[in-house]
């Protein structure tokens, strides 16, 4: 059996588990953006909506005929 590693925030005195990501965890826990997460370092899911560049456009043929 497998458990999720999991801590007490000290901000929401709740049980956080961090196999999420952060802004999972802002989500459940209804914090605010501007909330500082003392538990940040700890988070090991990731988020794929942050790092979602275009690199279509940067792999352009030449145009060679």
């Amino acid at each position: 059996m497998f458990d999720s590693p999991f801590d007490i925030c000290p901000v929401c005195n709740s049980v956080v588990l961090l196999d999420q990501t952060k802004r999972e965890c802002a989500a459940e826990h209804h914090c605010s953006d501007d909330q500082v997460c003392p538990l940040e370092r700890y988070f090991c899911g990731f988020d794929f909506s942050s790092n979602t560049k275009n690199r279509i456009s940067d792999e352009q043929p030449t145009g060679t005929s």
